[in-house]
């Protein structure tokens, strides 16, 4: 297996998982509230039914959007996805002429998320996240058909980087206060109505509250700036981001585009660990 290329591959998927399901965020925490009336029917000797005068046929009202100040915007939408549990997503990445999209669904459990993921493109892999492990196919890693398992506990390696990197509490602390938080209006998005909300964050205090090497500076812009469209539940429903990479040596940046939607929450999803007769390891050469 080639090391380097595997290392690159994972802390590029720790950085998307991270800015990608770490901003879903925006609307208003009381937008969600169930006011329907507890009033207990009545039945009549003619077979209907009475409420206090409410129309049977009335459908609970929806949630309005509002704007969230940079204080409450991560609580919410964090309040929000727990309350969702789930979701299905979609991430579409590109850089240096190369474009990848990856498909899944995920999990909000006690040890983070967990998540199930394949991806087609420049690099084509079947990921399985659960508890602190992370299991990978792909023809790079030499497996064959066998899931290589990738322990995430180690926190001084790379791989336990992304396992911080999946822990919500962790992601949220890392962007509980943005640089700049900008409403840039209401739009429609796949026929739900959204705010859409730019961020800009400061690389230095994302890479502390992650506990990421400071090293790792050179490597982001001097900002990290996402557009985010959030429904009035607080739920995101799309996401977009341009990042200008430098170069090592005062070359040419490489620009990385990344977009991504999220559907389906609280659908019922399907994450387990592979059975242990087609797990390895021991990555191939």
């Amino acid at each position: 297996m080639r090391v380097p290329s595997l290392a690159r591959r994972l802390g590029s998927a720790a950085l998307v998982l991270t800015l990608g399901v770490g901003l879903a965020a925006c609307s208003d925490d009381s937008g969600s509230t169930d006011s329907s009336s507890s009033a207990t029917d009545e039945s009549t000797d003619d077979g209907t039914t009475t409420d206090d005068g409410a129309d049977e046929s009335e459908e609970p009202a929806e949630a309005s959007l509002a704007e969230l100040s940079a204080d409450d915007f991560y609580p919410a939408v964090m309040d929000a996805m727990r309350e969702a549990e789930t979701f299905v997503f979609e991430t579409t990445s590109g850089s240096a002429g190369q474009t990848q999209t990856m498909t899944g669904e995920a999990r909000f459990g006690d040890d983070g998320v967990e998540m199930k993921a394949s991806s087609t493109g420049a690099q084509a892999m079947e990921m399985i996240l659960v508890g602190k492990a992370m299991y990978m196919k792909s023809p790079d890693l030499g497996t064959g058909d066998k899931w290589l398992k990738i322990d995430l506990s180690d926190p001084d390696s790379l791989f336990g980087m992304i396992g911080k990197a999946t822990d919500p509490e962790v992601m949220f602390k890392a962007m509980e206060a943005p640089k700049k938080l900008e409403l840039v209006g209401a739009e429609d998005v796949d026929g739900v109505e959204t705010n859409h909300y730019r961020i800009t964050l400061d690389p230095t205090q994302y890479l502390k509250a992650m506990e990421f090497p400071a090293a790792m500076a050179d490597m982001l812009p001097d900002e990290l700036v996402t557009e985010m469209w959030v429904d009035a539940d607080d739920l995101p429903r799309k996401f977009t981001q341009t990042m200008e990479i430098p170069a090592a040596g005062g070359g040419k940046p490489t620009t990385t585009t990344t977009e991504g939607s999220y559907s389906d929450f609280g659908t019922d999803v399907e994450i387990e660990e592979p059975p242990t007769s087609q797990v390895t390891e021991q990555p191939g050469m």
